[in-house]
């Protein structure tokens, strides 16, 4: 059986590195590199204008779309203020029982009218911005 030339461990005739150290165990010379086929001439793209111009449209409609991201987060962290002044008049124990329930039910309120809100103002938006003919 065969030894490493590195660090003297056994190893099989099948392997390429040792198992123990890591070493390649074949010559360097015994794995000749295969001679690759010549590289293809880069490719050359010609860009038309036109192109150019449905590319610039694209730019401007992704733009768009991100232009009214604000109202999920503000509605969004709406929300969060009021579940955690809730929360931390519950765990305070500040308000009573009845008083915990009327609190949900207006958060719940609330949340509704932002969003009715929300998309109201989305809506008007995309109206003043995309008006029908």
């Amino acid at each position: 059986m065969p030894e490493c030339k590195k660090c003297g461990a056994k190893v099989k005739e099948d392997m390429s590195f040792c198992p123990n150290c890591g070493a390649p165990l074949r010559e360097a010379a015994a794995v000749a590199p295969q001679p690759s086929a010549p590289a293809p001439p880069p490719t050359t793209y010609v860009r038309h204008e036109k192109e150019e111009k449905s590319e610039k449209g694209e730019k401007r409609e992704k733009h768009e779309k991100g232009e009214y991201g604000w109202i999920g987060p503000f509605i969004g962290g709406i929300i969060l203020i009021i579940i955690g002044l809730v929360s931390y008049l519950e765990v305070t124990n500040v308000l009573n029982q009845t008083t915990q329930q009327i609190l949900w039910a207006v958060f719940i309120v609330i949340v509704g009218i932002l969003l009715i809100f929300g998309a109201i103002y989305a809506m008007t938006t995309a109206r003043r911005r995309y008006p029908q003919t």
